[in-house]
């Protein structure tokens, strides 16, 4: 099978849609040998936040020695993203040849009665033999949706399990609560494996603690208690805070990246107390390194562009905060993509106060908005709306806008799928006319 013949088959399988439910995934990989019951996992869920905190945790293990595996979806920059040893993607040839066996065993599953795994199965039984074979000390294995019927939740024994960050998003599969989302979200507790959480809102507590009690891990488990966290400084350059006596340097910036790097911090201090050779220099050393692109980055200057894979409500109320803190009176440029199934209405009425100007543009994906209606809801908030077919010219037309301001500041969000190739084009020299 070439990469080509792969993608074929990942496109074809993507047709398949979403389905929550373990049992083919468990077949699949029956089938392959149960390579997930050879890998040593941290399991991780929640809404936003989970490849902030992954981020963060595979730096601190990269400083400590160890060979560091990540599986994460969705991807920015290319497919192969989603697989990645100490942050170097799968190689093409690579890829062929795993989903090659993984589509032997889904081929297999079909002849005797199985539905054909979805995408995001395949791509999971992949992940699981890809990491198997290449022995690595750590797989940080992100859940696709949700978390008790994630088709990642088939690790019997993690090494330990992340709660990030809750918000209500996939409803139609999750639940129209935050008290079913959060359910799904826990799902990926396990009896007598510690947890580290993310806080959450007050109605959510008993949640938590009834689940740890449930598990055998009241004792050990950890929710982080934000006043424990004294932050000393927040700036676009990052952030210091104290937390449990200790000083953190957090070069990412955003306010919540300050909890995210101290749930980092508190599974790394578990890891410690587990037996593994993580001390207290590399955590320090891992935090202040860590790099997150895509995530509230600037990617030039003059005038100021940041982009922020912001695609959720929890995401929408993040990227409101940092602009409140770093942009107060700041003249706004927004441009905009984002899919039809999210609550747009919601992410307008969020972050339309205080816009100058807005830039509809509708990413490449079946999924997408229609870059003219979302022009037109936004029209709701202002009076100067525009429309861009290509993305590119959507960066253009907002630097020639910024031109003519005083203190201009051009914000990208609304989908982590267009965002990749403005990130790539910006590094090669930025957007500057011939």
């Amino acid at each position: 099978m070439t990469y080509d013949e792969a993608m074929a088959y990942i496109e074809y399988t993507n047709t398949l849609g979403s389905v929550l439910g373990l049992t083919n995934i468990k077949e699949l990989l029956r089938q392959l040998g149960d390579p997930q019951n050879d890998v040593r996992v941290i399991h991780i869920a929640g809404t936003n936040g989970k490849g902030s905190i992954c981020a963060f945790l595979d730096e601190i293990l990269e400083c400590a020695g160890f060979s560091v595996g990540r599986y994460i979806s969705p991807t920015i920059f290319t497919y192969l993203e989603r697989f990645q040893i100490n942050r170097r993607y799968m190689q093409e040839e690579d890829f062929a040849a795993y989903l090659d066996k993984v589509k032997q065993a889904a081929d297999a599953m079909v002849a005797d009665g199985f539905d054909r795994p979805t995408s995001f199965e395949t791509e999971t039984a992949v992940a699981f033999c890809y990491f198997k074979d290449m022995a690595v000390d750590f797989l940080l294995l992100e859940t696709g949706m949700g978390g008790l019927m994630d088709a990642t939740n088939v690790c019997d024994r993690p090494v330990c399990t992340i709660i990030a960050s809750i918000s209500m998003d996939h409803m139609a599969f999750l639940g129209d609560s935050l008290r079913k989302i959060y359910e799904q979200k826990l799902g990926i507790m396990k009896r007598g494996v510690t947890c580290v959480s993310y806080p959450v809102p007050e109605e959510l507590l008993c949640m938590w603690r009834e689940k740890c009690c449930e598990n055998g891990t009241e004792s050990t488990s950890v929710m982080i208690d934000m006043d424990e966290i004294r932050i000393m400084k927040s700036a676009l350059d990052g952030s210091r805070y104290e937390y449990a006596g200790e000083i953190y340097d957090v070069s990412v910036p955003g306010i919540y990246q300050v909890y995210n790097s101290a749930v980092a911090v508190c599974t790394a201090k578990l890891l410690q107390r587990l037996g593994y050779g993580i001390d207290d220099t590399d955590i320090h050393k891992g935090i202040s390194r860590t790099v997150w692109k895509g995530r509230f980055q600037k990617i030039s200057d003059k005038p100021d562009i940041y982009v922020d894979g912001a695609h959720n409500p929890g995401g929408w109320e993040s990227l409101r905060k940092n602009i409140d803190r770093y942009f107060p009176g700041r003249e706004l440029i927004y441009i905009c993509g984002v899919f039809k199934d999210k609550d747009y209405d919601s992410m307008l009425r969020i972050l339309m106060p205080g816009a100058k100007q807005f830039i509809a543009v509708q990413p490449e994906n079946p999924r997408a908005l229609d870059r003219n209606v979302l022009a037109d809801l936004a029209k709701q908030y202002i009076d100067s709306v525009h429309v861009q077919e290509v993305v590119d010219e959507a960066v253009y037309q907002a630097i020639d806008i910024a031109e003519d301001m005083k203190d201009p500041v051009i914000i990208i969000f609304g989908s982590l799928s267009f965002i990749g190739p403005i990130i790539d084009k910006a590094e090669l020299g930025g957007y500057r006319r011939d």
